[in-house]
């Protein structure tokens, strides 16, 4: 659907159940609330072990993240990190990107070998603090030839002081430290869809339109708490209680 179809199923809903009519920029607010919720949901699938129609091997998820989302992965090649250094902010990502603002990370990868051209996966761990103590330990990590093919990294946060004050920005954390000045790293993230507009200039939903009538039933979930109408909230919390 485009923004002005959803915009218009929007209202033929909300007038069948006697609801009145949101404004344009109200929309557009449930619209993209609406959007990253899934965007979260296809990232983070809520766990339904009860469902039988659950793919055992996930493979029904991970096409919903290909098909869904595929439009928002991007890949940054980020390089130039000095000697030493063991984190790589959002900034320098979204640099690197030059389009795209980074909204949730994927994967990391380093290079196999200084200067190799060559990337490999490092494991995703819970903190860098606790699980290079244990890393560091291992033999195969410590070798010449393999040392970066068992690089670890994190998903962390950093404060930032400016004239508006303290402000959270989001890095990641890496171990081993980069091993040389000019080391290279390849960063494949989601970046935060376009905002959804009904107004000129008109801007439509940037995940795949098989998520697009669920983007239409969750604003409707969140025009019916806004407004607090009987008919439309009993509705709506109807239809979600039979997807259960």
């Amino acid at each position: 659907m485009t923004a002005a179809e959803l915009s218009a199923r929007f209202d033929l809903i909300c007038d069948k159940v006697g609801s009145p009519y949101f404004t344009d920029t109200e929309k557009d607010n449930f619209f993209n609330t609406a959007q990253l919720s899934l965007v979260d949901e296809i990232l983070f699938p809520s766990k339904k072990q009860d469902r039988k129609d659950v793919d055992a091997l996930d493979f029904s998820r991970e096409d919903a993240f290909q098909q869904g989302i595929g439009t928002l992965v991007r890949t940054a090649a980020v390089s130039g990190i000095a000697s030493g250094d063991t984190t790589i902010t959002f900034a320098e990502i979204n640099t690197a990107l030059g389009t795209g603002t980074v909204y949730k990370v994927v994967n990391f990868l380093v290079q196999a070998a200084t200067g190799s051209t060559d990337y490999v996966s490092a494991k995703r761990v819970r903190t860098i603090a606790a699980a290079s103590n244990v890393y560091k330990g291992l033999r195969t990590f410590n070798t010449a030839t393999t040392g970066n093919r068992n690089a670890i990294y994190t998903v962390s946060s950093y404060a930032s002081s400016g004239t508006t004050g303290t402000t959270s920005l989001g890095q990641i954390e890496f171990y081993p430290a980069a091993p040389v000045t000019g080391s290279s790293y390849l960063v494949e993230v989601i970046v935060f869809p376009r905002a959804i507009k009904t107004m000129a200039p008109i801007v439509n939903p940037e995940i795949d339109p098989m998520f697009h009538n669920e983007l239409l039933f969750r604003a409707l979930q969140l025009a019916g708490i806004s407004i607090r109408e009987t008919e439309l909230y009993q509705s709506t919390n109807l239809e979600q209680a039979k997807e259960q």
